[in-house]
């Protein structure tokens, strides 16, 4: 068993340096040339957050005449539709607003194909109604598009305050480092739609969420693997703070549960191989950790093994962390990064676990 822990810890270790090696070779900005846009929005329940994500898009400083912006309503029981067509009278870029028909045919996937089969223009960007954005984020991109880019996956920093919120944003950005990296390294992993672009044309021709439209999560990765498959080496991470994406964290344990279900129900689906086995031996070494800590309360193990093993997995962590916590300009990562140490195995282990057996609720909707 010593040896098992001893292994996985080093490969723990040794994952994370190189992780934190690429990610500081990451170029902060691409070759690419100005192109025209179609924002995709698509939306359900958002009559708190649609107000500040259109008024951020009327702050663009990029060339209104270049961009569209489309809103698509996923049925919505509240005000978000008739709040969009308020601002759409006073906005100084063109917004479209649309809204699913059939109630058979809901979801965000849905949504989001509606809209980019309306969509005027070469590249889409799509986002959510709770995020917000800065006043340069179109321009960013479009210094990202080459002519061999297809699409191209942004930061997403989660914001919040309070020690949950701290934890929820330091352990947020191991992931957005591990997709960045993965996707610079053009073998891509993981992506946000909240933060995504990619030609139309592309989209078309791999059918768009064909194959796993039913599936309610997955609108972006499953999307990325497909181009990517097509036309390797033709992703690019945005490493730009200007292109960086800002949402809440959840603020109960709840919701947050709700949250990273969604999330991780769409890997039994997945069919890269690779990303699947990283997520197994990722889990078999979290369940490992949790024997170390086991071990060592029950006498098995000597206390000196446990704490080699901590402070190695937490200044490897810390490195990574720290670095991608500066670009997101996150200030508190010390002591949520000492309590992730501990209470993260546990989640590995549980959301592992409900991503098999358990269902959640998403925008008042359940999912089995």
């Amino acid at each position: 068993m010593i040896l098992l822990i001893t292994i996985f810890s080093l490969g723990h270790v040794f994952f994370y340096l190189i992780l934190s090696w690429k990610w500081s070779r990451i170029k902060p900005y691409g070759d690419g040339k100005k192109a025209f846009f179609s924002v995709i929005i698509p939306v359900r329940n958002e009559e708190e957050n649609i107000e500040n994500i259109l008024q951020d898009l009327n702050k663009q400083t990029f060339d209104r005449t270049q961009f569209e912006v489309i809103v698509v309503d996923d049925f919505s029981t509240d005000s978000t539709r008739a709040i969009a067509k308020e601002i759409q009278e006073k906005a100084n870029f063109n917004l479209k607003i649309m809204h699913l028909d059939d109630p058979t045919i809901h979801g965000k996937k849905n949504a989001l194909t509606k809209g980019i089969e309306a969509a005027n223009h070469e590249v889409i960007i799509t986002t959510d109604a709770d995020c917000r954005i800065n006043e340069k984020w179109i321009e960013s991109y479009a210094y990202a598009f080459s002519q061999e880019t297809q699409i191209v996956a942004g930061p997403v920093s989660l914001e919040g305050e309070g020690l949950f919120a701290n934890m929820q944003m330091t352990e947020f950005a191991g992931l957005i480092a591990f997709g960045g990296v993965t996707l610079a390294s053009n073998n891509p992993s993981m992506c946000s739609g909240a933060n995504l672009a990619f030609r139309k044309k592309v989209f078309e021709e791999v059918g768009g969420y064909k194959g796993n439209i039913k599936i309610p999560s997955g609108d972006d990765e499953f999307l990325l693997y497909d181009i990517v498959r097509k036309y390797p080496r033709s992703g690019r991470f945005l490493k730009s703070t200007y292109g960086t994406v800002k949402t809440k964290t959840q603020p109960t344990f709840n919701q947050f549960r709700n949250q990273r279900s969604r999330w991780i129900s769409k890997w039994k689906y997945n069919k890269n191989w690779k990303l699947r086995l990283t997520a197994v031996l990722f889990f078999i070494d979290n369940l490992l950790f949790l024997a170390a800590i086991g071990g060592t309360i029950f006498g098995y193990l000597p206390l000196i093994f446990l704490g080699v093993i901590f402070i190695s997995r937490f200044l490897a962590n810390y490195l990574l962390i720290k670095q991608v916590s500066n670009f997101l300009n996150h200030k508190n990562v010390l002591i949520p990064l000492l309590l992730l140490q501990v209470l993260y195995p546990f989640h590995v282990l549980i959301m592992g676990l409900q991503s098999i057996v358990g269902g959640y609720t998403w925008k008042g909707r359940k999912y089995g």
